[in-house]
């Protein structure tokens, strides 16, 4: 499955494969924010940190 993020400031559109929108792992959550550049994210309204998993 592929989901769409767009960064919050610089408004950047990312695809990322995930296993499940719905419920990222922490791997999954750690990859994305690094590729993105921030700290935490909002995916389908669920709050995914790297400091928090």
């Amino acid at each position: 499955m592929q989901i769409k993020i767009v960064h919050q400031e610089d408004k950047t559109e990312y695809r990322f494969k995930v296993n499940a929108a719905d419920k990222l792992t922490s791997a999954e959550v750690k990859r994305i924010c690094l590729k993105m550049g921030v700290k935490a994210l909002l995916v389908n309204g669920k709050y995914y940190s790297i400091d928090r998993q």
